[in-house]
């Protein structure tokens, strides 16, 4: 993992965040996304904007495998 840039989201509005900068960064639409991933165009904005309150592991990860990105869990008490 050295090198590999890490977004930190302790929250879902920040996962949010994250994805949206990484499918901007991609150039590529919420619409085109959803498409890839298997998931609808409204799932992926309510997620970017942090309203969708329960979301599904399975489609973080099904979205994030589209964006060729990964979920990362960091023992942070490790990092003490």
């Amino acid at each position: 993992m050295s090198g590999d840039r890490l977004l930190p989201a302790r929250s879902l509005p920040r996962l949010g965040e994250t994805i949206r900068t990484l499918r901007r960064e991609r150039a590529t639409t919420q619409a085109a996304l959803a498409a890839t991933a298997g998931v609808s165009r409204r799932w992926v904005g309510e997620v970017e904007a942090g309203t969708r309150t329960n979301i599904e592991l399975d489609r973080v990860l099904r979205v994030l495998d589209a964006l060729d990105a990964s979920l990362v869990v960091r023992d942070d008490r490790a990092t003490r």
